[in-house]
């Protein structure tokens, strides 16, 4: 199965939004902080799962804790505005007390408005499958198991990883199991009360050694009652390098669907870790999670678990945001949502470099390419300041009626969230002159010569205002992409006044410029020079240079059209070139004129 690798390369110059102006990914300025939410519940946190009820409250479960000995399971509910809701529970939170050490990996919410939780309690040290009920105000509900919470132990270990409710008020639980050192597909379906359903599997439980050290974290139940569980199995449980997308699906009764994939289950040659699972018209499954060894990875599958090769490349998708770190922190997808228009939304962590990692959303069309309406450049990162080695990252992601998109997860330790606008508003860029524009990219490394030279030159006429003032609060995103996908890389430019030896905008009596002051030893990172000259059609140039340092160019050979875009952050100005008839587009560079 070929897999599509998706790249754009993004240089963003950091981040503003002008009154009246957004792009669909903007963060929404009327929830929270200028779009952001943090909350600190009093230990560390983490956000694993969040609901959207039906008065536009959003609910996130995680845990809560010191330490991990002594974490509770948490949940805590949200104003639309991103207050917390004194209504719920103490102050907005809730923490619930379930053995040594408790925590909520997934949340959902019954028709009649209660919310049911699944994770992991640790009993007598070892952990169990563990769900708790609490009503819609937050408090546990005593109709369900014992006191509101229920404890399952399967095998040595078992954690619950995802949650679904049946249009007959049972509900299903999976994730994993370990026993004897081996890991599975491990499913436990309750009944409304609590108590453990003998008609499915064995005594409600159902385990399933999929082909290796196994592990279930996304469930979908299709409309048949049918159950399709997402994962990964791997053959070396040290290592993340052998790890493959995995889907398993049972009938009502727990027993394997003998006509899905191989009696039951599938095991892609896509290297990476489902983490969550959707169901699409006619019966098309679509599964997010992480690529390895990093990136947000995505598979379609038809209905009888066979790749789905209408959906980006014979059935798979990898994105990445730049030239991450692969390791602890890497570009990893967690969450994943469908729109009503089809589009889909991924959520996870993105990490474009070195620095800790940001929350990171992409938006896809149908088929898997990317939606070059979502963001100026396509992706979005959000940082959650102070940016410190734990950074952030989403791990839920909620579709409001009105079409804005809500990311959860945590930052630095706390639960977090941010709103952005969903839709409207990508302003049509002014197209460069036919065949006036060019692009040169090189991927390898010659100090001599830049990795990517960038000149626009206008159709239509350009006036000095339309650029803003980029010494003094204008931003400005340049981004490259191809057909195929995406990378992405960010830097600043400083405002004035210049230091020495530095980058950064000046203003001239005919143009703005981005460039050194002075003299640097060794080699520029990133953008060495940009200049943004107005003048009529014809005449107004916009150019762009990179350094050899830390620019992350695509390599090439680059899929056709490639799109050079660049975006002023506040305000609707934007300007492109299209080059679909590269002279050169080999292993080592990239050469066009526009079309």
């Amino acid at each position: 199965m070929k897999t599509t690798r998706r790249r754009l390369l993004a240089l963003a110059f950091s981040l503003s939004a002008a009154p009246g102006f957004s792009w669909p990914g903007d963060l929404d300025p009327t929830f929270g902080n200028r779009g952001k939410v943090v909350s600190d519940l009093g230990a560390l946190e983490e956000a694993n799962a969040a609901v959207l009820q039906a008065d536009g409250r959003i609910v996130l479960a995680g845990r809560s804790g010191s330490s991990l000995p002594d974490a509770k399971l948490a949940l805590a509910r949200y104003e639309p505005d991103g207050a917390l809701d004194p209504l719920f529970g103490t102050g907005g939170k809730v923490l619930t007390t379930i053995g040594s050490n408790a925590g909520a990996e997934a949340l959902a919410l019954q028709t009649d408005g209660k919310l049911v939780a699944a994770g992991f309690a640790d009993e007598g040290g070892s952990l169990r499958f563990a769900v708790a009920r609490y009503d819609p105000g937050g408090i546990l509900d005593p109709s369900f198991g014992s006191g509101g919470t229920v404890t399952t132990a399967v095998g040595d270990s078992a954690v619950a990883h995802a949650i679904a409710v049946q249009p007959d008020g049972n509900i299903v639980t999976v994730g994993y199991s370990m026993t004897a050192g081996n890991f599975d597909f491990t499913l436990v379906r309750y009944d409304a009360s609590g108590n453990l359903d003998p008609t499915f599997g064995t005594g409600g439980m159902v385990v399933t050694d999929v082909g290796g050290d196994d592990l279930a974290q996304g469930v979908a139940l299709q409309p048949d009652g049918r159950i399709v569980v997402g994962g990964f199995s791997s053959s070396s449980p040290t290592s993340t390098a052998d790890d493959r997308f995995a889907l398993a699906r049972y009938e009502a009764d727990g027993t394997l669907d003998p006509t899905f994939g191989s009696a039951g289950t599938v095991v892609t040659g896509f290297p990476g870790r489902i983490a969550a699972l959707a169901l699409l018209p006619g019966g098309k499954i679509l599964a997010a999670g992480e690529a390895s060894p990093a990136g947000f990875g995505l598979a379609r599958y038809s209905s009888d678990g066979s790749p789905d090769a209408t959906f980006g490349m014979g059935g798979t998708v990898t994105s990445r945001f730049g030239n991450g770190t692969v390791g602890a922190f890497s570009d990893a997808a967690f969450a994943l949502a469908i729109q009503p228009d089809g589009r889909i939304l991924v959520a996870g962590r993105a990490q474009p470099g070195y620095a800790a990692p940001f929350f990171g959303l992409i938006r896809y069309e149908a088929d898997g390419s990317l939606d070059r309406t979502f963001a100026p450049c396509a992706v979005v990162m959000t940082p959650f300041p102070p940016v410190g080695s734990i950074g952030s990252h989403a791990t839920a992601l909620l579709v409001q009626p009105d079409g804005k998109l809500v990311a959860v997860g945590d930052a630095l330790d706390d639960f977090a969230l941010t709103r952005y606008v969903g839709t409207g508003g990508a302003s049509a860029c002014e197209p460069a002159a036919a065949g006036k524009a060019t692009l040169r990219l090189r991927s390898d490394v010659n100090t001599r010569h830049p990795h990517l030279a960038w000149r626009w030159i206008g159709a239509s006429a350009v006036v000095r205002s339309d650029f803003g003032d980029p010494t003094d609060g204008t931003d400005l995103t340049l981004c490259v992409l191809d057909s195929s996908g995406a990378l992405r890389l960010g830097a600043t430019t400083p405002a004035n006044p210049c230091a020495a030896n530095e980058l950064c905008w000046r203003a001239t009596s005919t143009a703005y410029v981005y460039s050194v002051v002075g003299h640097v030893s060794g080699c520029l990172d990133g953008l060495t020079r940009i200049g943004l000259r107005p003048g009529a059609a014809g005449r107004a140039r916009i150019l762009a240079h990179g350094g050899v340092c830390g620019l992350g160019v695509p390599s090439p050979p680059l899929t056709s059209p490639v799109v050079v875009r660049l975006q002023r952050d506040d305000g609707p100005n934007c300007w492109e070139a299209t080059f679909s008839n590269p002279s050169v587009n080999d292993e080592k560079r990239f050469t066009a004129r526009s079309d």
